[in-house]
């Protein structure tokens, strides 16, 4: 039985269609995988027995107000980074928003866990012909602190939830279910120039933050990265954060409301929920960030109104 109180919810608000389908009656899916159309009109492929899967089926979006974030952060025409790209969902995000027909925007989407990143590759392969004009390059590979092998923990869990897959850090302790995979990594230091301007990179590697960004002490020292948006699942300050602002960013907590995302001081303290977790904002123009946020509403979203 459906509780009313769980469909007042924008990404039904928004997105009357999802509303509907989330009332009528469903049949199982027993297809291995089945294709989602996402707010803006591209199609995802998910698997349907898969968390990701699950709440594209019923939300249509995942993690509605980080989406909101990277939407309106991201500009037309410049180039992006998504580290633990998984299927490719906040790839698609930032790809609707990096170009129209005449922008040469690019995207690099990285993934480290070889079945996940051939899911990836099948997804932008379909984008990549809604978006010609667009370069999207997929790397199966690892960021880290420096270029190499890491070792990537499997959980026993994985088959419901693919995106618990994490680089093993020094000193931590391995599930002893856990199935453990040698993947090639590289630091974005030698992968990116730092005279090539990043707007946005989008970094979820499941406790692997800092060793991801201080493979990028140089990119973050120019700040060549103008935002960096990351999940961060201690209270705030953390390693991960302090590194941020010692290169002089700005940091700010991910604040979700009906009527649109909010940008919090970093430091304010917030019931947090198993459901969701908590992240941040780090950028170098955080009146850029301000202005961008201030108008209510989940553009993201206006897709589903007007289509």
């Amino acid at each position: 039985m459906i509780r009313l109180a769980s469909l007042f919810k924008p990404e039904y608000l928004f997105q009357p269609q999802v509303l509907l389908n989330r009332l009528l009656p469903k049949s199982a899916v027993e297809a291995e995988f089945t294709k989602v159309r996402l707010p803006w009109g591209m199609q995802i492929r998910v698997r349907p027995s898969e968390e990701h899967g699950q709440i594209l089926m019923t939300l249509g979006v995942i993690d509605l107000a980080v989406t909101e974030v990277v939407w309106r952060l991201t500009d037309c025409g410049e180039s992006a980074i998504d580290v633990g790209a998984n299927i490719g969902y906040m790839t698609a995000v930032m790809l609707q928003r990096l170009g129209d027909r005449h922008a040469q925007g690019q995207l690099h989407a990285f993934e480290a866990h070889p079945d996940i990143y051939l899911e990836l590759e099948n997804n932008l392969q379909i984008w990549q012909q809604q978006l010609p004009h667009l370069k999207v390059v997929a790397h199966q590979l690892a960021v880290s602190e420096q270029p190499g092998t890491v070792a990537l923990a499997v959980p026993k869990t994985f088959a419901t939830n693919r995106g618990l897959a994490a680089v093993v850090e020094a000193g931590s302790v391995i599930p002893t279910d856990a199935d453990l995979l040698s993947v090639r990594a590289i630091a974005l230091d030698q992968f990116f120039s730092p005279s090539q301007p990043i707007g946005v990179l989008k970094l979820d590697v499941e406790g692997h933050e800092l060793s991801a960004l201080r493979g990028a002490e140089q990119l973050l020292q120019n700040q060549t990265i103008r935002d960096c948006v990351f999940e961060e699942h201690r209270p705030y300050p953390t390693d991960v954060t302090r590194w941020l602002e010692g290169f002089g960013y700005q940091l700010f907590r991910i604040q979700r409301q009906f009527w649109g995302p909010q940008l919090l001081p970093a430091n304010t303290t917030l019931p947090r929920t198993p459901w969701l977790p908590t992240s941040f904002l780090a950028t170098s123009q955080p009146e850029r960030a301000i202005a961008r946020l201030q108008q209510p509403g989940w553009h993201a979203l206006r897709a589903a109104i007007k289509g």
